[in-house]
């Protein structure tokens, strides 16, 4: 249990053994119907990552002939292979300080080539431009976050950088040139309505945040409810395109020393998104921790929306996956699963 609190966020969130009765989701929710939906039964490509060396990874992101590799739980956080399994380069060995790395939950490669990590343990994210491997001087390079808000998920374009956290004056921090403001207020769910922002933040704190290859939107998508939110990004501004309230957490507020106890019947939602020029792949689970214990992160469906938040499409999955990596050169999408071997599977998209 502990393995998967750190996973979420670390320290302030945890599951209750209540199961209070909710409604259930209605059939017409994307993420249950079965209207546009398709099995993606075309398979690419087989990678047995145990083979070549690497074992249970939490992402894993090929480029070219290298597969970038994170390990939440690794003596090194991030990796480099070649495709035959031989180490090319380990980076942010476990620990607090200069070129280490704590909790880092996923990692994403841009279009530019530009590799970024969010170390919520270390408060700063980190970069490598993949552009310049094999060069002398490759390595991470850091920016530190403001360490007076908590900030839990961060996605970077250029010189800005958006992120959540445990905020009390908005759902999404903005900074650039250092300077940092607050956007949004947090998701309406007469449940909550009268708690704090505070509370609210550590509600919905534990999320994936992705943006446009062009720089011009981002998604937001929330790990532990069916709540996905769209926006835009225009220079020192955030608008809200749409948010879409799929389903609500299950979950119990408390106090500041343990703020959340989620139901073990909550669903888990969105455990990981992939974008592309003109849609956003976002990797589903619907799994609860009564019923599967351990095994509720994985997604046993990709859910695909236009940068509008339209439901486009469902990929359904014969092996579900922990996490997802999209490829635009092969438009693929390589889906890891470690249960009971770490595999990584392609699947070229139609």
């Amino acid at each position: 249990m502990k393995k998967i609190l750190y996973t979420i966020l670390a320290s302030f969130l945890a599951f209750s053994c209540s199961d209070e009765k909710h409604n259930t989701p209605k059939q017409d929710n994307p993420l249950f119907s079965t209207s546009r939906a398709v099995t993606l039964n075309k398979l690419d490509g087989r990678i047995n990552l145990e083979e070549i060396g690497i074992y249970n990874p939490t992402k894993v992101i090929k480029k070219d002939s290298l597969f970038i590799v994170l390990d939440q739980e690794g003596l090194n956080k991030i990796s480099i292979y070649n495709e035959k399994g031989k180490v090319l380069g380990s980076y942010l060995p476990v620990g607090m300080g200069a070129d280490r790395g704590l909790y880092i939950l996923t990692m994403n490669l841009d279009t530019k080539g530009m590799l970024t990590a969010y170390d919520y343990g270390n408060d700063r994210l980190v970069e490598f431009d993949m552009n310049q491997f094999g060069q002398p001087g490759f390595g991470p390079k850091f920016i530190d976050m403001p360490k007076d808000k908590k900030h839990l998920c961060v996605s970077k374009y250029g010189s800005t950088i958006i992120s959540t956290g445990v905020f009390t004056d908005g759902r999404y921090a903005l900074m650039d040139d250092g300077k940092e403001e607050f956007f949004l207020d947090f998701p309406k769910i007469p449940t909550y309505r009268s708690v704090s922002d505070t509370l609210m933040s550590a509600l919905f704190a534990s999320n994936i945040i992705k943006i446009k290859p062009d720089g011009t939107k981002f998604v937001c998508a929330n790990m532990l409810s069916g709540i996905i939110d769209f926006c835009s990004l225009i220079p020192c501004n955030i608008t809200r395109i749409t948010e879409l309230n799929l389903y609500s957490p299950k979950a119990t507020l408390k106090s500041r020393r343990n703020p959340v106890a989620y139901s073990a019947g909550n669903l888990y939602g969105f455990r990981d998104v992939e974008v592309s020029d003109d849609y956003i792949f976002a990797l589903y689970s619907g799994r609860s921790y009564q019923q599967y214990k351990d095994l509720m992160i994985y997604g046993e469906r990709i859910v695909v929306f236009d940068w509008e938040g339209n439901h486009v499409r469902t990929y359904l999955l014969r092996d579900p996956f922990t996490s997802i990596s999209y490829n635009k050169e092969e438009n693929a999408i390589y889906g890891l699963t470690n249960n009971p071997n770490s595999v990584l599977i392609k699947h070229t998209l139609d």
